[in-house]
């Protein structure tokens, strides 16, 4: 967030969060503050339960369709996790179903025990890229890694 805040470019974002089930927590918004007041409540109270990262791609797909919706707009879905898949439906077709909607999957996995194999299919099906970030800093470089690689839609 900080990384887009910095952008010349309006970015929307939207946080969606998966356990047993999904959640669309923010749909797409210019409004920062609230995407990291979600995220300062998953912080402070970790919601844990089994690992649903189809589910997860799906939720965050779905906010491409919602009423902030830009057709012409890049789209990107970051997920993050820090397990192996163990409910759901398959997170490497799911994020294929959304590479043929023109959406971009990327995957990042901050555990040691995270299945990154199947997090590195994930983004290879979802034409973008697997991260593995062990500490915070390497997280923000990821992130900074990912915004430089976003496509840019130059209009007037």
């Amino acid at each position: 967030l900080t990384e887009l805040s910095s952008s010349p470019i309006n970015e929307m974002v939207s946080l969606s969060t998966y356990n047993d089930g999904t959640r669309v927590d923010e749909q797409l918004t210019t409004n920062y503050a609230n995407i990291r007041s979600d995220l300062d409540g998953y912080t402070n109270f970790f919601e844990s339960g089994a690992t649903n990262i189809g589910g997860g791609i799906n939720a965050g797909v779905s906010t491409f369709e919602g009423p902030n919706a830009r057709p012409f707009a890049a789209k990107v879905i970051i997920v993050l996790t820090d397990g192996i898949d163990t409910v759901g439906s398959d997170p490497i077709g799911i994020a294929e179903d959304a590479a043929e909607q023109q959406i971009m999957v990327f995957s990042i996995t901050f555990a040691n025990e995270a299945d990154q194999a199947t997090m590195a299919q994930v983004a290879v099906k979802g034409h973008g890229k697997h991260y593995h970030a062990a500490t915070g800093t390497n997280l923000t470089q990821v992130f900074r890694d990912i915004a430089r690689q976003l496509p840019v839609l130059l209009s007037k």
